[in-house]
């Protein structure tokens, strides 16, 4: 565009992550991607192009001491010390002087190590890593081992509220040390983020999304789910959203200097940004003080439309599975939806070790629950965790994927 004929903010273009990075060379700020001292790849798992982070040094500092700012704010200091256990895939790093940080990434055993036995010399633990690795160290993790002074914070993919109350049930920890948060490679990590009041609220609205009868999204919630609700920093983010394919598509802008200026860059995840009324309103619902930024997250555009018109999203099946502790200790949380037909099938997996006696009962109730959510037809396939068909046994680098035709 010619930037001379910009009058107002709407008259700049959308980004997207195809407008980008196809050639990102052009995109980026002096001095080039050579003035890059970090380059930080997504997961790639909406196919190319390949989205990226290019870091320069100050961005690096910067994010370094918003991190050291979130472990201060729970103690962590220079006469108090601190285990950060990064179990992040793909070699992602946290940036903190605060904290000593141990990698053992996506191998379990040594991430169990790590929990178990140096876990003890240090006053307080934080687990950064994404829901289902957390959710399998969860139920690994020996009860008299987990640390007294525990902290997880998750993201990469949207995550159930039922995930946090299964995670803290399982380690023995007070739900509200567990936080949700959401990046993207492109922007930074920690850009939307819950707070216990904002988890309060969530929880509320989906044991009885009546609270608010006319939320925007319960046309596409369809009262399975309720969205994340999280906030951000004004000065690091102007957050909006535009129409796409029917639904609201996140939007975002740093504020900030970047080596990679993004400008109303549209990720595709659906999602409302709520204005003051909104705020005062839900505040008032759930009982619950709220910040004065708020996106309510419903997840990824997947979903899959049935041959009966139906649209099936994951997020209505992840809070079904975490929801129910059976299901949560004997499920790996992979699962697809397919299309077979006329008819929807959810496919599970089980975890690797054998599952107790109670999956039986807790298979069929989740039958019930998703021909009710997916209409007559609709079936529940159980897999083995070596013959689940849609993710290799043990894989925990890539994300799972939650839709598609038999075979996709």
């Amino acid at each position: 565009m010619d930037p001379t004929t910009a009058s107002d903010w709407s008259a700049l273009p959308y980004t997207d992550k195809g407008t980008v990075f196809a050639d990102v060379a052009p995109w980026v700020a002096a001095p080039g991607i050579t003035g890059a001292r970090e380059i930080v790849c997504s997961s790639g798992q909406s196919g190319p192009p390949v989205s990226m982070a290019l870091v320069s040094a100050a961005e690096r500092d910067a994010a370094r001491a918003h991190m050291d700012g979130l472990l201060a704010a729970i103690g962590a200091g220079p006469d108090s010390p601190t285990l950060l256990v990064n179990v992040l895939p793909m070699g992602i790093a946290v940036p903190t002087d605060l904290a000593t940080v141990a990698t053992p990434s996506v191998h379990p055993e040594m991430a169990l190590h790590v929990l178990t036995s140096l876990a003890p010399a240090f006053d307080r633990v934080v687990l950064v890593g994404e829901p289902l690795f957390i959710a399998e160290l969860a139920r690994r993790l020996p009860a008299g081992d987990v640390h007294p002074n525990l902290w997880i914070f998750t993201g990469g993919e949207p995550v159930a509220a039922a995930w946090g109350g299964f995670v803290a049930g399982a380690l023995g920890i007070e739900p509200w040390r567990v936080g949700v948060s959401m990046g993207c490679a492109e922007i930074g990590l920690h850009l939307l983020y819950d707070t216990p009041e904002l988890a309060a609220a969530r929880r509320a609205l989906d044991a009885d999304p009546g609270l608010w009868p006319d939320a925007p999204w319960r046309e596409l919630t369809r009262d399975a789910f309720a969205p994340a609700l999280m906030t951000y920093r004004h000065e690091r983010l102007l957050v909006e959203t535009r129409e796409r394919g029917g639904r609201p598509s996140l939007v975002m802008t740093p504020r900030e200097p970047a080596l990679l200026p993004l400008v109303r860059y549209d990720l595709g995840d659906v999602a409302w940004v709520l204005g003051p009324r909104a705020i005062d309103r839900l505040s008032a619902a759930c009982g619950v003080p709220l910040p004065d930024a708020v996106v309510a997250l419903a997840g990824r555009p997947d979903e899959l439309a049935t041959a009966a018109g139906m649209r099936l999203r994951p997020e209505a099946v992840k809070e079904r599975i975490f929801g129910d502790p059976r299901l949560a200790t004997a499920l790996s949380g992979r699962f697809r939806l397919t299309g077979e037909g006329d008819a929807a099938v959810l496919h599970v997996q089980r975890t690797e070790r054998e599952a107790d006696g109670a999956l039986a009962d807790a298979t069929a109730e989740l039958a019930e629950w998703f021909t009710r959510y997916a209409g007559s037809g609709s079936r529940v396939a159980v897999h083995s965790a070596a013959e689940y068909p849609f993710h290799a046994t043990g894989d925990w680098t890539h994300k799972p994927r939650y839709t598609g035709r038999t075979g996709a």
